[in-house]
């Protein structure tokens, strides 16, 4: 052969492995980019939602999710013997939106799809191609779902039988930070502001959490064990400062009720919310609390 035509094979050659190499690179870079929660989160609609991340995987391999002992709810149950599907160990990921205009649901987990189909058709829905469609438990709330890969679903409940196809484009990506912990929640503090937005329990400590733009959530696990974080970002230092005030305020008012109060002694969520610490700085508050492994299986029980 002579040097024009192994210079020419040199080059073809060359030139597929490149193919190959840019090929499997876009292929690697799509998939991440896919489960990245920046763009997960440009699915959603956009305007002022409260958003819940959950990696369940991680849970799981902490030990977090553990079979509950109490009795399955039983709507939960039928939908367990209807598609065989169950969180604890077939959900990997999560990450919500809920808002006025409906709650949007991406999960990433080990899914039948049969089942899920034919279990929407048994609670009185349809299916068209990917798209399922069913009833929910008022008639202005209807379900749909639809697979994104073979391991991701799109699920919606909302005024609208087609709300999930809305999750099927991604936009820009997020710029917002977002927490590195496994569980972590988002709120805006114009929810906190309505009327009856807070459960009792809850509502002595966080009624002032209302004056911040919006709180962060973080679930993690800690050298110590289990730590909650709440990041609060306000208007101005001086609000924040006052916000950081009353928490403390509210604190120290939780452990008095806990130390002459056996009913309070008992109720764990109480008792974590009385050992809150804060500090601001600028604009920001931040409070954390310990976690008891204890608590996370109490608020997850029958399911």
């Amino acid at each position: 052969m002579d040097r024009r035509r192994r210079f020419a094979l040199a080059v073809i050659l060359l030139a597929g492995v490149s193919l190959a190499a840019g090929a499997l690179w876009l292929g690697i870079r799509s998939g991440r980019q896919f489960s990245d929660p920046r763009y997960l989160l440009s699915r959603f609609p956009a305007e002022d939602a409260l958003v819940l991340r959950a990696d369940f995987s991680l849970l799981r391999r902490a030990g977090l999710l553990e079979a509950s002992k109490t009795p399955l709810e039983l709507d939960y149950k039928q939908f367990l013997d209807g598609t065989g599907f169950d969180f604890r160990r077939d959900l990997d990921f999560v990450i919500v939106s809920l808002s006025a205009s409906g709650n949007f649901f991406i999960a990433r987990g080990r899914f039948d799809w049969n089942k899920l189909r034919d279990y929407a058709v048994r609670q009185g829905g349809s299916c068209y191609e990917q798209l399922c469609r069913m009833p929910g438990s008022t008639p202005e709330r209807h379900i749909s779902f639809l697979p994104l890969r073979g391991d991701t679903i799109a699920l919606a409940v909302g005024p609208s039988d087609l709300e999930a196809s809305r999750l099927t484009k991604a936009g820009d990506p997020v710029t917002t930070p977002l927490p590195s912990a496994p569980v972590w929640l988002s709120v805006p503090g114009a929810e906190l502001r309505k009327q009856g937005a807070l459960p009792p329990r809850l509502g002595m400590m966080l009624s002032s959490l209302g004056n911040a733009d919006r709180i962060v959530v973080a679930i993690a696990p800690v050298a110590h064990g289990i730590e909650a974080r709440l990041e609060a970002n306000c208007r101005t230092a001086d609000d924040a400062k006052i916000l950081a005030s009353q928490l403390r305020v509210t604190t120290a008012a939780l452990k008095e009720a806990v130390t002459r109060d056996k009913d309070s002694q008992n109720d764990e969520l109480t008792a974590m919310l009385a050992a809150g610490n804060f500090e601001q700085t600028g604009i920001k508050v931040i409070g954390t609390w310990p976690v008891q492994k204890s608590l996370l299986e109490a608020l997850t029980a029958g399911l």
